[in-house]
């Protein structure tokens, strides 16, 4: 099992690394604060709004793999951060949740493993 863990950690490295422009944009230049300001903004299939569903959908398989324990949360914990980019994207994933009410439920879940795993940690 370790080395599928590694294997998996090192695949979901790669894909983070190739698509580091989304994760930086969504930190540094994406200043939306609600769902109707991000659907006014990033219509269609803008640059920018390929950048937010790249990252959400980057952490939504990540919460997938660490919750169905095929990538051990130790592990993905000690080389990933969800919560600045859930902080940042939960308003947008709110406003869309009135239609589509379980979306990016998997990137919330990997948010709140990540905090608790950081409290055990400083015990």
């Amino acid at each position: 099992m370790a080395n599928e863990n590694v294997d998996a950690l090192f695949s979901l490295y790669d894909i983070y690394d190739r698509n580091r422009d989304s994760f930086l944009w969504l930190l540094e230049d994406f200043n939306v604060k609600s769902y109707p300001e991000y659907k006014q903004k990033y219509q269609g299939t803008s640059r920018d709004r390929c950048h937010f569903i790249r990252v959400c959908g980057f952490f939504e398989l990540s919460g997938t793999l660490v919750k169905r324990q095929l990538v051990d949360a130790d592990l993905y914990f000690d080389v990933f951060n969800p919560t600045p980019f859930w902080h940042k994207a939960k308003p947008i994933i709110e406003g869309m949740r009135q239609a589509r009410p379980f979306i990016y439920e998997n990137f919330e879940l990997l948010d709140q493993m990540k905090l608790k795993w950081s409290q055990e940690r400083t015990k």
